[in-house]
């Protein structure tokens, strides 16, 4: 047994070195001047749905924030399923995917992501457990995989 301890030894050690150099530089963070937690009105979110492809939009959020971009696409894919895509030249050019849900009982919901390949960060949509809409801070990475192909 004690034959094969250098053997493994060696092999342990090549794998660290090969992880080592499997690592790719970390990308920079676009919003990390904002907070975790943005709050956004439903107002503001319906807004996107009455917008038409071409058109620019200026959507404030609490907290200052304020995504700007051109409807690129504004699509009823269901009767009760709308998705609208926002591209701002602001946040070198940041996508905002959102859709907005008719539920059975009339209500409506809203999810989406604020996500920009090239960037660690951005932000996710959901109600939190007091109805609120917020935009919560998100790792991209986790979200979106790297598929390149070297």
């Amino acid at each position: 047994m004690k034959r094969h301890a250098p053997y493994a030894l060696s092999l342990l050690l090549s794998f660290i070195v090969t992880t080592g150099f499997c690592q790719s530089n970390p990308k920079p963070k676009q919003f990390s001047s904002f907070p975790e937690i943005i709050n956004c009105s439903e107002q503001e979110l319906s807004k996107v749905f009455t917008t038409s492809p071409g058109q620019t939009i200026s959507l404030s959020f609490s907290n200052n924030f304020i995504f700007a971009g051109t409807v690129t696409s504004n699509l009823a894919k269901y009767a009760n399923l709308q998705s609208a895509v926002i591209v701002s030249p602001d946040y070198s050019n940041t996508v905002f995917g959102v859709s907005k849900i008719t539920n059975p009982d009339g209500s409506i919901s809203y999810v989406g992501r604020i996500i920009n390949k090239n960037y660690f960060d951005g932000f996710e949509l959901k109600k939190n457990a007091s109805g609120i809409y917020q935009l919560k801070k998100i790792e991209t990475d986790r979200v979106i995989p790297d598929c390149a192909l070297n």
